[in-house]
């Protein structure tokens, strides 16, 4: 599946996720950088769910479709 303009792929976007938990998880960080750092998060962590739950939807009519029998099927 291609990524909606203008954004990254969702691996990308996953990827940059765990890094900035790695940053969290150090001793010592900057509380302004920490802010900063904690809204890009925010505003990341919204975007891969928006994507993920147009995955879901997608794979629920795929599923919905072949969980349906075909015309041939109905006339047996």
């Amino acid at each position: 599946m291609s990524s909606p303009k203008n954004e990254p792929p969702l691996r990308d976007q996953l990827r940059q996720l765990d890094e900035l938990i790695a940053w969290f998880d150090q001793d010592d960080f900057d509380l302004d950088e920490a802010l900063k750092k904690f809204d890009e998060g925010v505003k990341l962590t919204e975007s891969i769910q928006k994507r993920l739950s147009k995955l879901q939807n997608n794979i629920t009519v795929l599923k919905q479709r072949f969980d349906q029998p075909s015309d041939a099927e109905k006339q047996t």
